[in-house]
């Protein structure tokens, strides 16, 4: 008698390893794909985060401009040309602020002001940083 029929031989139950080989294989390139995907999806949320520093940055220099002109064109008093740096933390910019310069030039007896303002916002890491310029005549 053959010492393999004794036992139950079954030739189609054999392993051959490729199930394992295949295993391995689809694992690897899972990983991998898992690897890219959570790359995308970082650079997405930074590109995002920077986006979002880009504008408040605009916001920031806006409002400083806002701001100079509102000292330049003094609602009560006298007006004043000057340089000015507000921090807009507590004005609703965290992390931002403005830094005004004004200048003036007379054109024709007529004072015109130019007021520069530049907005920075440096939050977590990711900086901005953003110019308004406006030139007003009263």
């Amino acid at each position: 008698m053959c010492p393999r029929a004794s036992i139950g031989f079954r030739p189609w139950l054999r392993q051959r390893g490729l199930g394992l080989v295949s295993a391995i294989f689809l694992i690897v390139v899972v990983a991998f794909l898992v690897t890219a995907i959570m790359r995308m999806v970082r650079t997405s949320g930074d590109a995002f985060a920077q986006e979002v520093i880009n504008h408040r940055a605009f916001l920031a220099a806006e409002s400083g401009a806002q701001l100079g002109l509102n000292r330049v064109f003094a609602p009560v008093g006298a007006g004043a040309c000057g340089n000015w740096v507000w921090d807009l933390t507590g004005l609703g910019l965290p992390s931002c602020q403005a830094t005004v310069s004004c200048r003036t030039e007379v054109v024709q007896a007529v004072p015109h002001y130019t007021v520069e303002s530049d907005g920075r916002c440096d939050v977590g890491g990711f900086v901005a940083q953003r110019r308004v310029l406006v030139r007003a005549v009263p």
